[in-house]
């Protein structure tokens, strides 16, 4: 009875550990048959070479996100008029954060040239978006951290029609309300930049923590730990995310315990 216990411990665990991506692939398999799907279609048998042990549905489903991720990325870029050189550099530093190669990174090129002017509006790409995978918070902020880089690209001003995309995909994937806001006015960080203590204001501090000046210590302190609850590395190795989504957790938890530790100090004079 022990043995037998133990073994359906074993399966139970190792059904746990299946990767996220194969997961994904039940919520967006109604995507396949859009326009993303048309182009995943077609890549599937390009991107991955056939001794690839990684199975058939988590393959669609990397690919399915880098379609809709690219996509909508090329609408931010082309939103203003024009996609710019610094624009580019920012769709490529993107491609090299995930870590693609060759062939994944021609695929993410493809994608990114036919989507900025292909007639597919950006609010499809991320109701889509949302859908793949399932509104899960962290992937959910690391999607819109990449498209709000691309609006700041350049002069680091944001056009009303990229702010307009920005907004409905803190909707569409069904992101607190405010986050765009709250990134605006310094509460984010590009995953692998380095926190550095120039330029980082109080009033930043107290906008990457979302409360006021006026907070109460306690109301302070509940704030910062819900907040790193949200990016704590143990949760997001507890969802079994994909590794390439973990810089970005890591990027915002630094941040936050840099902001709460810069606001404690400032209250103490």
């Amino acid at each position: 009875m022990k043995a037998k216990g133990l073994g359906a411990k074993i399966i139970t665990n190792a059904d746990a550990m299946i990767n996220w991506w194969g997961k994904a692939i039940g919520a967006g398999v109604g995507m396949l048959a859009g326009p993303v799907g048309a182009l995943v279609g077609g890549a599937l048998g390009h991107v991955f070479d056939e001794s690839d042990p990684t199975p058939t549905d988590e393959r669609k489903a990397r690919l399915l996100y880098l379609a809709t991720f690219f996509s909508a990325l090329a609408k931010v870029a082309k939103a203003d008029g024009s996609v710019s050189a610094e624009e580019i550099e920012t769709a490529e530093n993107q491609m090299e954060r995930m870590g693609l190669n060759d062939k994944m990174r021609e695929f993410a090129i493809n994608v990114f040239r036919k989507a900025k002017d292909g007639r597919t509006p950006a609010d499809e790409y991320l109701a889509s978006a949302g859908k793949l995978i399932g509104y899960e918070p962290t992937l959910g902020q690391s999607f819109l951290g990449g498209l709000f880089e691309m609006a700041k690209a350049g002069d680091g001003n944001i056009a009303e029609a990229q702010a307009r995309i920005l907004l409905s995909a803190e909707e569409r994937l069904r992101l607190p309300r405010g986050t765009v806001r709250s990134w605006a006015q310094g509460g984010y960080v590009p995953p692998g930049r380095e926190l550095q203590e120039e330029g980082f204001t109080l009033d930043e501090a107290y906008e990457t923590l979302e409360v006021p000046k006026t907070a109460s210590d306690a109301e302070l302190k509940a704030a910062y730990r819900k907040k790193c609850a949200a990016f704590h590395p143990d949760k997001i190795q507890s969802k079994d995310l994909p590794p390439e989504f973990t810089a970005f957790a890591n990027e915002q938890l630094a941040r936050i315990n840099r902001a709460h530790d810069f606001v404690k100090k400032a209250r103490k004079g």
